[in-house]
């Protein structure tokens, strides 16, 4: 049966099916990460995927349920993907550091030409709190520019819950004039960027959690494949992980 309805019953962030290896990334590979999914698929694993923030991916990899709508999602994943620094701390098995990528500035009209020409304009910005790409963000500015707080409070400056999903469609509506992503979110969007000259990197690791089944250690292995190096590598990642 299908209840799909346009505004009512859709999740965009919630993939594959629940009776499978569960699986928690950080969302802003979610474009690579459905691609991924049809290849497990494709080999016969049931999968299901979250691609939320990573601030949610480590709550959720702690044990807290995830609320959508009405609908909690209390299971616990057996694979996720964050920046190694949220690993830390976590009960792991495994993990494996794959992918790189740096940060661009997205815009519509007059370009932006740096980081510290933000400042007075309508602007998204990925909330430090629970996105890597916010943390550094703010790291870059007060580096680069002065005061963050000064920036974010001035009027014209939203901080997003869910960036990967916010920023592209204020973008697209013009209900800002600029916003913080990263690189391969740009190219897949097809937005005109700007690349900080002086810039920081993010990386991302699969790790395989304590609670891991034996399907989830094979689902892992997987995601370390030439085949999933191909995928990440035709969105825009800097693949680092050693393939044997």
């Amino acid at each position: 049966m299908d209840l799909t309805l346009q505004l009512f019953d859709v999740l965009e962030d919630i993939w594959g099916d629940t009776s499978g290896v569960k699986m928690s990334f950080a969302g802003n590979q979610w474009f690579a990460a459905k691609d991924v999914l049809e290849l497990l698929k494709s080999k016969g694993y049931k999968v299901y995927l979250e691609t939320i923030p990573p601030g949610m991916v480590r709550k959720r990899a702690e044990g807290e349920s995830l609320k959508v709508g009405n609908l909690y999602i209390s299971f616990i994943p057996e694979i996720v993907s964050l920046p190694p620094s949220l690993l830390e701390g976590l009960k792991i098995r495994k993990k494996v550091e794959y992918a790189e990528n740096d940060i661009v500035i997205v815009y519509r009209g007059a370009e932006i030409n740096n980081l510290c020409e933000l400042k007075g304009r309508r602007v998204a910005i990925p909330n430090p709190s629970i996105e890597g790409i916010g943390q550094l963000f703010k790291e870059l500015y007060e580096e680069e520019c002065g005061d963050y707080e000064e920036l974010i409070n001035y009027g014209g400056v939203y901080i997003t819950k869910v960036h990967h999903r916010e920023i592209p469609h204020m973008l697209k509506l013009g209900d800002i004039d600029a916003g913080i992503m990263w690189r391969t979110e740009a190219i897949y969007w097809t937005f005109k960027y700007t690349v900080p000259q002086h810039n920081k990197k993010g990386k991302l690791a699969f790790a395989l959690l304590d609670n891991a089944s034996e399907k989830a250690e094979e689902v892992f292995n997987l995601l370390i494949s030439p085949e999933v190096k191909q995928i990440y590598e035709k969105y825009g990642f800097k693949w680092i992980a050693n393939i044997n």
